[in-house]
Formats: structure tokens, C-alpha cells, sequence
């Protein structure tokens, strides 16, 4: 009953996902962009909740378990977007509270993902292989060795074995090196 109900709301009400737009100050942009990522990823978290539900029901049909989990992808992407961004601010006891408890909502979710086979690919400090990478830029360097991942643009994964996103890296050229 409670799921019909929550099904017959949520095809009712549906929310547009575009922000609106809003003028604000150079002062307030950065703010800004903090806000509107902690509201995007409580509604990611919402979103993660129906689908654990969807997850949970669904048949052991492998290629449902695949879809689901390409599916998730993007709500990955957008945990990683937010800690980084959030990284990147002012250390503050508020934001450092806060980062610990979406770290841990992230890091549960990964937990529960591998659980059903979802890995993310470890691609940093290896070597470019063209099977799991998609390389969207070579970068001169000097501290690096000659075709090494040296930094991941979207990570890639693996479910059950089977490559389901390449990632997009960036790879070292050290002309000293170069084979």
C-alpha cells in the first residue's frame, strides 16, 4: 500500500532537476555552488534509497542487475563531483563535519555495490592500457613515467568481471622517457 501510494506521488509530483537561475554575488557564488551541490546530493541520496529498494526486488536476471547498475553510475559520478568540490574549500569545522558524514554515506554505498559485484577501476599510477582507459589528455611531465594514469577525470567500473565504463584519464608524457 505504502508503495503504490509512494509510486502514484512520485509519477504526480515530479520536480524539475534544472536550477533556477539565480544572480549572485562574486562573494556568494562559492557558497553558492557548495549549497546547491549538498542539495543535489540529498536528493541523490533519496534517489539511492528507491533504487537500494529496486535493487533488493529485482530478479537475479543478470542483465537487469547490469542496467541497474550502469543506472547508478551517474549518482557515483555526482558523490565524487561534491567531495571533490568540497574538498577544494576553506577548512572549516562545518564543512569538515559534513564531508565525514557524505565520505561515509559514499564509502557504505561503494561497500554494499561490491557486495553485488560493482568495482571501481584503480587506475592512478598504472599504465595506460586502452581496454579500461579512455585517455582524454596526454600531459607533459617531468615526475612521471612515460604513459602512466596521473589523474582520472570519471572513473571507470567493472561489474562481475565485465568492463561497464572505461574510465577517462590523464596520462603522463615524459619526453626524457619516451620508448
Amino acid at each position: 500500500m505504502i508503495r503504490l501510494f509512494g509510486n502514484l506521488l512520485t509519477n504526480a509530483f515530479k520536480v524539475e532537476a534544472r536550477p533556477v537561475p539565480v544572480y549572485l554575488g562574486q562573494e556568494d557564488a562559492g557558497t553558492y555552488d557548495l549549497v546547491q551541490s549538498i542539495s543535489s546530493v540529498m536528493l541523490d541520496n533519496e534517489r539511492l534509497q528507491g533504487m537500494a529498494e529496486e535493487l533488493r526486488t529485482l530478479s537475479s536476471s543478470p542483465e537487469e542487475m547490469e542496467k541497474f547498475m550502469k543506472n547508478l553510475l551517474p549518482t557515483l559520478d555526482s558523490f565524487d563531483r561534491i567531495l571533490s568540490l568540497a574538498r577544494s574549500y576553506e577548512k572549516s569545522e562545518e564543512i569538515d563535519n559534513w564531508l565525514k558524514s557524505v565520505e561515509s554515506i559514499h564509502y557504505r554505498l561503494l561497500s554494499m555495490l561490491e557486495g553485488y559485484g560493482l568495482y571501481q577501476l584503480k587506475t592512478i599510477g598504472t599504465s595506460v592500457d586502452l581496454d579500461m582507459h579512455e585517455v582524454v589528455e596526454y600531459r607533459a611531465s617531468e615526475d612521471h613515467p612515460n604513459d602512466v594514469v596521473i589523474s582520472e577525470r570519471q572513473k571507470g567500473y567493472v561489474f562481475r568481471n565485465k568492463l561497464i565504463r572505461d574510465a577517462k584519464v590523464v596520462v603522463a608524457y615524459n619526453e626524457r622517457l619516451k620508448g
